[in-house]
Formats: C-alpha cells, sequence, structure tokens
C-alpha cells in the first residue's frame, strides 16, 4: 500500500483524481498531513529535499514511486547504477592521469581501452562487494535482533535505496570543472554519500540511524578490502597511490 511520507503509516491512495487536470491529494488520518506532497513538487524540490536528507523525500522515493511487486531492480533505478559505475571510472581515471601519471607509467602505456577496463572491472567489483556485504550484514542483524522469525525484507529495495540514495557521486563532476582544489576536499562529498545512504536505510528498514551507519561502514570496509584484493592479484600493489584505494 502507499505511505504517508510524514509519519510512515499506509494510506489508501495518495491522491484523488477529478479530471486530467484536477487531482486532490489525501490526508493521512494518522497526522493529518497529506500523504504524499511530492506528487505535485517537480524534481527540483525532490533533489533540493535530497540534498537535505529528509525522510520524507526517500519515502515518497521508495514506497511511493517505485512499484512494491517483484523482487527486481526497477529499470531506471539500474540504469542510474550504470551511469553511477560509469562516472566512478571516469573519476578513478582522471586522477591517475591528473596526479599520478609519473608514477604509473606502466599502467598509462598500456593501450586505452586496456586502462577503461581495468578500471572498470574494479569499480564493478566495488558495487558488488559494497552491495553485497550491506545485504549480508543486514539479515545478520534482523536474525539477531529476532532470531526467531526475523523481520522479512526485500533486499532489491535495499540496493535501490543504496543506489538512489548514492546520487551525491554526481557532485564530484561539479570540481572537475571547477577544478576546485584539485578534487582535494573530494572525501566531503564521501561523507554526503555515507549520509544520504544511512537516511535512505533508515527510512526503509526502520533501523537507527547510528546502526545503519555501522552498517555501511561494513560495507566500506569491504569494498576496500575487495579494492586491495583485486590490486594484489593483479600486481598493482606496490606503494599504491590514492587513486586506487578509496571509497
Amino acid at each position: 500500500m502507499p505511505t504517508c511520507v510524514e509519519c510512515g503509516a499506509s494510506v489508501r491512495n495518495l491522491y484523488t483524481q477529478y479530471s486530467k487536470d484536477n487531482i486532490r491529494l489525501t490526508s493521512c488520518d494518522q497526522c493529518n498531513e497529506f500523504a504524499d506532497k511530492y506528487i505535485e513538487h517537480d524534481f527540483v524540490i525532490i533533489f533540493i529535499d535530497m540534498l537535505l536528507h529528509k525522510p520524507q523525500v526517500y519515502r515518497h522515493l521508495l514506497f511511493n514511486r517505485i512499484s512494491q511487486a517483484g523482487n527486481r531492480i526497477e529499470p531506471h533505478v539500474t540504469r542510474f547504477a550504470i551511469l553511477l559505475i560509469l562516472f566512478e571510472v571516469y573519476m578513478k581515471w582522471f586522477r591517475l592521469e591528473t596526479y599520478h601519471a609519473d608514477y604509473e607509467t606502466t599502467f598509462v602505456q598500456h593501450p586505452l581501452h586496456y586502462q577503461y577496463m581495468y578500471i572498470l572491472t574494479l569499480c564493478i567489483i566495488e558495487f558488488v562487494a559494497f552491495h553485497c556485504c550491506v545485504r549480508l550484514a543486514i539479515r545478520l542483524y534482523l536474525i539477531y535482533q529476532q532470531p526467531s522469525s526475523p523481520k522479512q525484507i526485500r533486499y532489491n529495495y535495499v540496493s535501490m535505496a543504496l543506489i538512489i540514495s548514492s546520487f551525491g557521486k554526481m557532485l564530484l563532476i561539479l570540481m572537475v570543472i571547477w577544478d576546485y582544489k584539485q578534487l582535494e576536499y573530494s572525501w566531503l562529498v564521501s561523507l554526503i554519500v555515507l549520509a544520504s545512504n544511512a537516511e535512505a536505510l533508515s527510512v526503509y528498514l526502520g533501523i537507527r540511524y547510528v546502526r545503519v551507519v555501522g552498517i555501511l561502514l561494513l560495507g566500506i570496509a569491504s569494498k576496500l578490502l575487495a579494492q586491495y584484493l583485486f590490486l594484489y592479484v593483479t600486481g598493482r600493489m606496490s606503494s599504491p597511490p590514492s587513486v586506487w584505494l578509496s571509497f
């Protein structure tokens, strides 16, 4: 059922449509607020509220915008995940060519398609390791909380919550365009993404914010471990530059 973005209670419907251009938003019986005010808001307002980490906007996106049927990831969320991975490839490649070209001479001398496929493989491994570890940590946490009958959740929604709330990674492109301190403060963007991930998972799972952050830190640790193992296996771990080992 649709969900009230203000209090999280279930509602029968989000609006009543009287004609093509005439709708009336439904009020929630629990909090007496509009069940989903974002129906009438454009993307700019939604994006601003995502930047502000408002739980209401994540309830809107996760419960009222995404189909509640099936166990797959929605096609538009999948496309956004692919965009995030390709953007991560670009950022790693940019760091490598800008800051470490002299150090990684043997890598830079490889053909462009080899460089691209190498970094793409690394980014895919990072993505899979992070999502798998977060899913596993959530599963173990729910079993620990209720050993007899752990709460049943859809883990495809966990991945979709992480993907949607990782929109902040796109902010790095502004630092590249404006050359803001040569990406020196890119770690701040990583903290914004971590906070967004925590907000989205807290809204979906109904778990306290601090515990969600702990789960995400485990995911980041697994991502760094996957990076290290991949670079070790491929022989690029002699004094690894920061372009590789980053979260």
